[in-house]
């Protein structure tokens, strides 16, 4: 599945970032195990002020200090989950997509090593999960949850797995994730 994903990549031109926009970045990392590909999720903290315990992928806001959106992503997941930067291999970047908060996020595609371990900054976050590739495969449990913002009421898809809910931007880099491996989904509630 690694070198279908790496060949889709060699072909994929992501749109960049969006200009005048605050820009962040996530990294989704991902492995390979007795041939199932897994992605590495969180739980944010519950005590964080913007999107306590949602899941998302690692990662935040660009600092002033980051050369680049790829080094903002890998300083977050160093932050929060303790990755050891020296063993993930970046192989792409996806579309970046606009918050409803207005924020220009960037997604970068990494690879690690099976085996390794991961400790979360319990500031940060409250948990760290690894999703297996066949939970999308195999028909995922689908519901639809109503959000507001700005006065503003909208439903959206979510995907349920085990305890966790996966929706808003991390679903879509996910499925922007699987798109790329051909997986499609009829999530139209």
């Amino acid at each position: 599945m690694i070198s279908t994903l790496k060949s889709k990549l060699k072909n994929y031109t992501p749109n960049g970032y969006i200009e005048d926009s605050p820009q962040a970045a996530v990294l989704i990392i991902c492995y390979e195990r007795d041939d199932e590909l897994f992605i590495v999720m969180t739980e944010r903290s519950k005590n964080l002020p913007s999107h306590p315990g949602e899941v998302a992928y690692p990662g935040g806001k660009r600092e002033k200090k980051d050369n680049s959106l790829l080094e903002t992503a890998l300083r977050e997941a160093v932050e929060e989950i303790d990755l050891d930067a020296s063993k993930i291999k970046v192989i792409g970047e996806l579309d970046t997509l606009k918050s409803r908060f207005g924020l220009s996020v960037t997604p970068f595609i990494g690879l690690i090593e099976e085996n390794l371990c991961f400790t979360a900054n319990s500031k940060e976050v409250s948990e760290i999960f690894h999703v297996p590739l066949s939970f999308f495969k195999n028909d995922p449990n689908i519901s639809e949850k109503v959000t507001n913002y700005n006065g503003e009421t909208f439903k959206t898809p979510v995907f349920n797995f085990e305890k966790f809910e996966i929706w808003g931007l991390t679903l879509a880099f996910t499925i922007n994730f699987l798109d790329l491996l051909d997986i499609k989904f009829d999530y139209d509630l």
